[in-house]
């Protein structure tokens, strides 16, 4: 794995529309890009990591930050995990949240939260497998 700089967020956003397109979300190029570009140029808001094998980008994990209260703080979110599909079943899924644990650890961020689609069964086995529980809460959203 290898930190996400600016200069790839062309490479990142091809990424982004595969996932995207994995789970069935709305990818806005545009939009996304500006994100993406603010994410990359300021630490404060989180951290992209690019997931390499044999030279050729095999995935990428986004980390954002919240601050929530019950977890004492700062609280770590993988906003993104994902591995093109020949890529997986490696190893990599762990190692990069490995990476990102130890990323959060570093900077006393005492807890990682994530987001997995309701039927996607074996994203959650594998997080349960990783010691990710489910919790009783309902996410829900509202865009502005």
């Amino acid at each position: 794995m290898r930190k996400a700089r600016a200069s790839d967020a062309v490479e990142l956003l091809a990424l982004i529309r595969e996932y995207y397109r994995f789970d069935g979300i709305r990818f806005d190029q545009k939009r996304i890009g500006v994100a993406l570009r603010k994410l990359l140029r300021d630490e404060s808001l989180g951290c992209a990591w690019i997931v390499e094998q044999d030279g050729a980008a095999a995935g990428y994990v986004i980390l954002t930050f919240n601050y929530d209260l019950e977890f004492g703080g700062m609280q770590g979110f993988v906003t993104d995990l994902f591995l093109r599909e020949k890529y997986r079943g490696r190893g990599l899924g762990k190692a990069s949240l490995d990476c990102v644990g130890d990323y959060c650890r570093a900077r006393k961020i005492s807890a990682i939260e994530l987001q997995v689609e309701h039927d996607n069964r074996a994203a959650q086995k594998f997080y349960r497998k990783l010691g990710f529980r489910r919790v009783s809460r309902i996410v829900m959203g509202k865009e502005l």
